[in-house]
């Protein structure tokens, strides 16, 4: 094999190595770095509120009063012209994500489906995944949840009622993670792997949990 099909070759590969470098170190003698090469990554941002607002001006004539209810976003509000839309972010994003993930940024990044969650006291949205290449959730409003010091306490698997979202990969296994729960937080943006599995735990107390979720395709560039 010639110097320029090697050279392709480990481009092509080196797509699949985690970077050997620490998340976390104890600096105690002798240092003690903890690596964490592994499994996917999951990207979290925070959106603008004026992008967050101009969503749930749209979602508050669709929401149903009282009860939990989703729907698709139309194009007109996903793309909108401006700078700040909903699409452009989305794109810009996944781009930079992938671009740190591989090295390398997607060729193209279609937008396959964009839909508003409406959740109510109690429901939970069970452990599942989307289809497509890359998925994401951004939070649009997130509700008083009772006894929250108390919840907090507890786990997703311990029965946790505060409406986190968890994510979760392979099962318990000893000296390895398999889930990471985050709290929802208003303007909060998520993007991760659509074969990852997900999902919202119910939670105690008044108001709506509003997510919007996405499914995107990606077309790699080629190494």
């Amino acid at each position: 094999m010639d110097e320029v099909k090697m050279s392709a070759k480990t481009r092509a590969l080196r797509k699949y190595e985690a970077a050997p470098t620490p998340y976390a170190s104890d600096l105690a003698a002798p240092r003690l770095d903890l690596l964490s090469p592994f499994g996917p990554l999951i990207g979290k941002t925070e959106l603008a509120p004026e992008l967050v607002d101009r969503i749930n001006q749209y979602a508050d004539r669709h929401v149903l009063d009282g009860a939990g209810s989703e729907f698709l976003l139309p194009r007109d509000i996903v793309f909108d012209p401006s700078e700040l839309s909903l699409g452009r972010q989305i794109d810009s994003l996944i781009r930079r994500y992938l671009l740190a993930i591989d090295g390398i940024a997607p060729r193209s990044v279609t937008i396959d489906a964009v839909w508003v969650v409406s959740q109510r006291e109690g429901t939970p949205s069970p452990m599942h995944f989307h289809t497509g290449d890359i998925s994401g959730v951004l939070y649009l409003k997130t509700p008083k949840v009772d006894r929250e010091g108390l919840e907090e306490q507890k786990t997703y698997i311990s029965g946790r009622q505060a409406g986190y979202i968890n994510f979760l990969i392979g099962g318990k296994q000893k000296y390895a993670k398999s889930l990471v729960s985050f709290k929802p937080r208003v303007g909060d943006f998520y993007i991760f792997p659509g074969w990852l599995l997900h999902g919202a735990e119910p939670f105690r107390g008044s108001g709506e949990r509003r997510s919007l979720a996405f499914n995107t395709f990606v077309n790699d560039a080629e190494c």
